[in-house]
């Protein structure tokens, strides 16, 4: 069994590989998705038989050279239950975050998962589908990503899409409520950046990929199509005054603009219905309450909120 091209750089790659209980090796994290920078670690998976005893113990005696150095950080993980072992181990070249985790955990992943918004299982499919292989000597890795690639990646604007919209619109009105309404700034801002994430992994979406992990979901090193106008956006939410509606609803407006961009007709037969708060909801509240600030918004309405989608 030999090494595969590229893990002879690698710290402890070509010694791990030759061992035969492991069944694969892969790059993850930012070397991986080319965000890799100075302070990056460099993120090893190893796949080990499914015998294979997952302790430090084992993996320090059994797996490595008799050199290697651990650095002692304890990431808040009991081993004796997890399904993957982490040690993080000082290198010439750096810090390696060596992950060991039986084969099954991938397998059982592919075969057990169900679309659905959940961080975690997002996270995990675009790891797993990510992750560049290099030892894959029987194919397991490269397999079950092809797999995931055709089943989850593939018919993301089929499954994910649906998903992210129903939840976009419900916290679009939540964040109306609390900005405009009850001027809660640190909720409207909190809110706003969960509006601005969904839409960062609509774009990645529309790009034939999945939504990046949390991190570097907002980060310009990883482009997409409208990745500078969601920044930029970002910082607006950031200077703005949520006690001064009229910096509000600019936010507003701008968001508009980037929703159209992101959201076309495809996604939407029906219309941005969300912004249907503006055009409907306030002026029943306004009507209903008699509330001389709601018509003060009311009149404030930039152009882009003020017809019914």
């Amino acid at each position: 069994m030999t090494a595969q091209p590229g893990l002879d750089g690698l710290p402890y790659g070509a010694h791990l590989a030759a061992l035969d209980v492991v069944e694969g090796i892969a790059l993850c994290g930012s070397h991986r998705q080319g965000t890799a920078d100075t302070m990056s670690d460099l993120d090893l998976w190893i796949f080990v038989r499914d015998t294979t005893p997952l302790s430090e113990t084992y993996v320090l005696d059994r797996m490595l050279p008799a050199d290697a150095r651990q650095e002692q950080l304890f990431e808040g993980r009991d081993d004796t239950l997890a399904s993957h072992l982490v040690l993080n181990l000082l290198t010439t070249e750096g810090i390696l975050n060596l992950k060991v985790l039986h084969t099954r955990v991938l397998e059982r992943f592919v075969q057990e998962a169900r679309p659905n918004l959940d961080p975690q299982f997002l996270e995990d499919l675009e790891n797993y589908v990510a992750m560049v292989p290099l030892h894959d000597p029987h194919g397991i890795l490269t397999t079950h990503q092809d797999h995931l690639r055709d089943t989850h990646v593939t018919t993301a604007g089929e499954w994910l899409t649906p998903l992210l919209l129903q939840r976009y619109a419900s916290l679009y009105w939540r964040s109306v409520y609390q900005g405009l309404l009850r001027i809660e700034p640190h909720a409207w801002r909190h809110l706003m950046g969960l509006l601005l994430a969904l839409l960062a992994s609509q774009d990645a979406v529309n790009g034939g990929g999945l939504p990046p992990p949390a991190k570097w979901l907002m980060s310009p090193r990883i482009r997409t199509a409208n990745k500078s106008a969601l920044t930029l956006l970002q910082d607006q939410v950031a200077d703005a005054s949520p006690a001064d509606h009229r910096d509000v609803l600019a936010v507003y407006a701008s968001l508009a603009r980037v929703e159209s961009a992101i959201w076309g007709p495809v996604h939407l037969p029906h219309g941005l219905w969300w912004h249907r708060v503006f055009s409907e909801r306030l002026p029943n509240l306004a009507r209903g309450s008699d509330n001389p600030r709601l018509e003060e918004l009311l009149a404030a309405l930039p152009a882009a909120l003020q017809e019914t989608q």
